[in-house]
């Protein structure tokens, strides 16, 4: 991976250091090199302007490691992925060098220290990003683009810890597509795969924006209702079988669109105010998966609901 270069003209470099004639040399090199140069007299100062508006390098120059400050720009410096540059380096136990000990580097040395910095935080960057994306990846469903089986397992927890917290009422909603092999073995994988995005869009557009929604396994969806009572849990998944009864399912092969209907099942849970008493997410989810069987076992469109101790 190559990393693209790195514009000096709006790279901004903040000079730390105690000499006003060290900021002073270096503010009208660096202007001339064509960066914007800010300065400060110490750490502490330092701190503010990289909490404020963090720069793309760091100049150490006359200030030692021991001083004031030192730990918290180290902390905003990893924070923020800047790179520090230190233009001279510290003896033990001194805490400050003198105005003419500041090495005189020339444009070139110091553009090509600071090039070479500047790509060093661009290639780290693009690894935050990187990673950041890898892990989205991991979260998501690539085929209908709703969150997967392994995020609904995670935030499970998370809702339910923040249920038993506030005593508000959780329910677990998973909906799985009736005779769905059938459509398969008709019209090819390629058609049922178009069906599963479309059932993704139909149960995302139906159910609130503050529900959760993943594709749990197959041709089964799981939905977490937040603050979600058993009458509100019915409603919403009696409005989620009509929503996919009355949807025509785009058939890619024919004019005619599919009709599939959904069988629903639902677990609900009313935190306790007694202590030690409640729920987990295994426990919730299998309550809904035991739903499901029991709606499956009974029909085709069937809902039926459970509640969790």
């Amino acid at each position: 991976m190559v990393a693209p270069s790195v514009r000096s003209q709006t790279a901004v470099v903040l000079i730390i250091d105690p000499e006003p004639v060290n900021q002073r040399r270096l503010r009208d090199q660096l202007v001339r090199l064509g960066y914007t140069a800010r300065s400060a007299d110490n750490y502490e100062s330092a701190v503010a302007i990289l909490e404020a508006t963090p720069p793309d390098v760091v100049l150490l120059t006359g200030l030692a490691d021991d001083e004031a400050g030192w730990a918290q720009i180290q902390e905003q410096l990893k924070a923020w992925g800047i790179p520090a540059l230190r233009l001279v380096e510290q003896a033990s136990g001194n805490t400050r060098v003198l105005a003419n000990e500041l090495p005189n580097l020339t444009d070139r040395e110091l553009k090509s220290r600071l090039e070479e910095a500047l790509r060093s935080r661009r290639l780290h960057e693009m690894l935050i990003m990187e990673n950041a994306r890898l892990a989205a990846e991991r979260m998501y469903d690539p085929l209908t683009g709703i969150f997967n089986r392994r995020y609904i397992m995670i935030r499970v927890e998370e809702e339910i810890k923040r249920s038993a917290r506030h005593k508000y009422p959780l329910a677990c909603l998973i909906l799985d597509i009736d005779r769905f092999e059938q459509v398969n073995e008709q019209w090819g994988h390629i058609v049922g795969d178009s069906v599963l995005k479309e059932m993704a869009h139909v149960i995302t557009r139906t159910l609130r924006a503050t529900d959760i929604v993943a594709r749990y396994r197959d041709d089964e969806f799981i939905a977490l209702l937040t603050d979600t009572n058993a009458e509100g849990a019915q409603v919403a998944a009696n409005r989620l079988r009509d929503a996919v009864l009355s949807n025509d399912f785009i058939n890619p092969t024919s004019e005619d669109p599919i009709k599939l209907t959904a069988s629903v099942g639902v677990a609900y849970w009313l935190p306790s105010s007694k202590p030690g008493e409640g729920t987990w997410e295994p426990q919730l989810i299998g309550l809904a998966e035991r739903a499901l069987r029991a709606a499956k076992l009974s029909g085709p469109n069937r809902l039926v609901m459970l509640q969790a101790s």
